[in-house]
């Protein structure tokens, strides 16, 4: 399990990393129709781009300005792979790719940098 090698310090925010990586998990193994699924696993990773802002205010743990700008980076590309996937644009395997990819490069280059304020 990559969970203590990508570990923030923080347990909520590290759970909720890993609730979506078992998404991404769940979806692959799903059979017949799974862009339901797929459009759950975006909206989940969109709600956890915000739960993870206010984590951070509870735990008191310093989001930068450069991560926050990423977040919405992030939410406008959710957006766009959303439509994709609802348009029939994206094949599944290439959709869960793409999420773990942008999971994994986000806790490497900013999740994992988050401090104490």
């Amino acid at each position: 399990m990559y969970y203590s090698y990508f570990s923030t310090g923080s347990l909520r925010i590290d759970s909720e990393h890993a609730n979506i990586d078992s998404m991404i998990d769940l979806c692959r193994s799903k059979s017949g129709n799974w862009i339901p699924t797929a459009r759950i696993l975006v909206s989940a990773f969109v709600n956890h781009l915000d739960s993870e802002e206010k984590i951070c205010r509870e735990e008191g743990l310093a989001m930068t300005r450069e991560h926050l700008a990423e977040h919405q980076l992030l939410k406008s590309r959710l957006a766009l792979i959303d439509r994709q996937v609802v348009n029939h644009d994206l094949e599944k395997n290439v959709f869960l790719s793409m999420l773990r990819d942008i999971l994994f490069y986000h806790i490497s280059n900013f999740d994992k940098q988050l401090n104490p304020a």
